[in-house]
């Protein structure tokens, strides 16, 4: 609202709110800190699991920041920012969520610190964003190439780095060889675009077994049944047809009716329909197709002849589970079964029919350099199998990461330890006060190493002044705190080694959100509407949650 000769001007609805400078910067720089909180005790070997009910009442136990703040409705503008991040580095890298997170709150901790004491929240900005640029580039200096074609052991060591604060970490030692092996069947060594592989893995999840009895699918797994009872169960060789068209008559576009005279006529009427539908199996017949899968439907009639020529038959497919079908076993999707060609045809050594847990399943195995795979996860309880796909997730991620980009760093807290000490090297060669707000950057910075040691239930003061004599030496670059073992060691040796695109992504993200957040000077809510009945009753008891502020989330 403004004034003009003492009458007051409406420039906003009625009802809206508007918050303004400092207090617009810190109720954005509570909300963050909020979520900050909310997964700052899961990081590490050592960290807790959260419980989240929704508002079905189902319940999800995971220490995975991604998925916990997925789960969280968020009121607050700034507090979506913080998900929204978390969201990006889950995309981009798969990995490294509750860092970026934690990284964030921890910068605008430590700005409000400085503008409390005067600096302007621009040149706290400006400090950041320099110090963000400088940080990605001491991480390219600190990184070590290696090729990741030719040692799996490394890629093993990096799955294993990422499943050490999982609810299943103690099968780490099985997923990362099942995450490796899995993906260097399906890697892309031309392009180079490996991140988007990962979603060419299907992963199928069946209650009961053990986690060990997990297995890879050098194929497709589709959760359908035949279309006729009496196909068979087993198919050796089979030549698969990929059809996207429904083997049914076809009904006209507009209402009709048919009316017949002659009794004999509606013989002939059946017959012409019983001759279409047969044409469809004569025509998968006629090109040597042993297996046909379809993305529409197939009636009965022409599942019977379909059987009668010994073809087995699957129908209503997904488009994306048909279009992963074609990376497995080749050939092509035919939309017209007119023009199907013998080359049209995929190859499979071998099609089951398989009942596990209850459901019936389809294999579609043993197909030659497969493009798309599938791997069958197993475990005893549906939380156990939730967790464990959610960890093989992120361990397909960083080895897809690494090979896009084949450099490594020390994880432990070691790569944050070094960064931080290099950018107070580089403080020092700025002038005004961007310089504090650099030399702020680096400290925070710290945070991770921190909150490891927290977690464990150290001496984060005592664990900070050892890491930091280590990264004041020349080559100390991979030390980094051992939680197993409560002490700082080298981590390149003792196996703890994180890809340094996930790192890259941490710190852009942080930094990209802190500099956004101080930037905003004005903060203008409309007014809520009627029909909304308040916050969502979604995650119920969530608001007290890693001692947030009320009404923050």
């Amino acid at each position: 609202m403004s004034q003009l000769g003492g009458v007051p001007i409406l420039i906003l609805k009625e009802g809206a709110e508007r918050t303004r400078g400092q207090d617009a910067r810190e109720k954005n720089i509570l909300a963050i800190q909020a979520v900050a909180e909310a997964v700052k005790t899961t990081l590490g070997p050592r960290g807790m699991d959260k419980m989240l009910v929704d508002s079905l009442g189902d319940i999800t136990v995971t220490n995975d920041g991604a998925t916990i703040l997925d789960n969280l409705e968020v009121e607050h503008p700034g507090a979506k920012m913080a998900v929204a991040i978390s969201k990006t580095q889950d995309d981009n890298v798969g990995d490294g969520t509750t860092s970026s997170v934690i990284i964030a709150g921890h910068l605008l901790t430590v700005a409000n610190e400085l503008m409390s004491q005067g600096i302007h929240p621009s040149i706290v900005a400006r400090g950041f964003n320099l110090a963000g640029k400088k940080a990605r580039e001491i991480l390219k200096e600190i990184a070590e190439k290696i090729d990741p074609a030719k040692d799996k052991e490394i890629l093993k060591k990096i799955a294993t780095t990422t499943m050490n604060s999982k609810g299943i970490s103690g099968n780490k030692e099985f997923f990362a060889d099942l995450a490796v092996e899995a993906f260097n069947k399906i890697k892309d060594d031309k392009n180079g675009n490996n991140m988007a592989r990962v979603k060419d893995i299907i992963v199928v999840k069946k209650k009961g077994r053990s986690i060990q009895e997990s297995e890879i699918i050098e194929g497709i797994i589709l959760e359908k049944e035949p279309t006729h009872q009496m196909m068979p169960k087993l198919i050796n060789d089979a030549k698969i047809a990929l059809v996207n068209q429904a083997f049914e008559i076809k009904k006209t576009e507009f209402s009709s009716d048919l009316r017949i005279s002659n009794p004999n006529d509606i013989q002939s009427f059946l017959d012409q329909e019983e001759q279409i539908l047969r044409h469809f199996a004569d025509k998968l017949k006629e090109v040597g197709a042993t297996v046909v899968i379809n993305q529409k439907g197939i009636e009965d009639t022409a599942s019977h002849f379909l059987n009668k020529y010994g073809i087995v038959a699957v129908k209503s497919v997904t488009k994306s589970d048909l279009e992963k079908l074609k990376k497995a076993i080749g050939g092509k999707i035919v939309e017209n079964i007119e023009s199907i060609t013998a080359d049209d045809l995929g190859k499979a050594k071998k099609v089951e029919f398989k009942k596990i847990a209850g459901d019936d399943l389809c294999f579609i195995s043993g197909c030659e350099n497969p493009k798309a795979i599938s791997i069958l996860l197993r475990a005893g309880v549906n939380s156990a199998l939730e967790e464990a796909e959610r960890t093989l997730h992120d361990a397909l991620c960083v080895v897809a990461s690494t090979y896009d980009r084949a450099e490594i760093v020390g994880g432990g807290g070691a790569v944050e330890m070094e960064i931080s000490q290099r950018l107070v090297q580089f403080a020092a060669t700025q002038s005004g006060k961007e310089q504090i707000a650099i030399e702020t950057f680096a400290r925070a910075m710290e945070i991770i190493p921190i909150t490891l040691a927290e977690n464990a239930g150290l001496d984060p003061i005592n664990i900070i002044a050892e890491l930091r004599t280590a990264h004041s030496k020349p080559g100390n670059e991979f030390m980094g705190l051992d939680i197993y073992q409560n002490k700082v060691v080298n981590n390149k040796e003792a196996g703890v080694i994180e890809p340094v695109a996930n790192i890259d992504q941490i710190i852009k993200s942080a930094t990209e959100l802190s500099v956004m957040i101080l930037r905003i000077d004005d903060m203008i809510k409309a007014k809520a509407s009627s029909g909304g009945g308040g916050a969502p009753g979604g995650m119920g008891g969530m608001g007290g949650m890693g001692g947030m502020p009320p009404g923050m989330m």
